[in-house]
């Protein structure tokens, strides 16, 4: 039970800080995707 309790108390400030910056990683994350993707798409060889 004391482990639960001092897991919750270190790991509520990562939890609050981790929440934006996976928001922002998901949003690059997908906007590099569609722009390798019309890359790759625009040089392939199957035309």
């Amino acid at each position: 039970h004391k482990a639960s309790i001092v897991g919750d108390t270190v790991g509520d400030p990562f939890k609050d800080t981790s929440g934006p910056s996976l928001n922002i990683l998901i949003k690059l994350m997908s906007m590099i995707s569609i722009v390798f993707a019309s890359f790759i798409i625009s040089n392939t060889i199957f035309k």
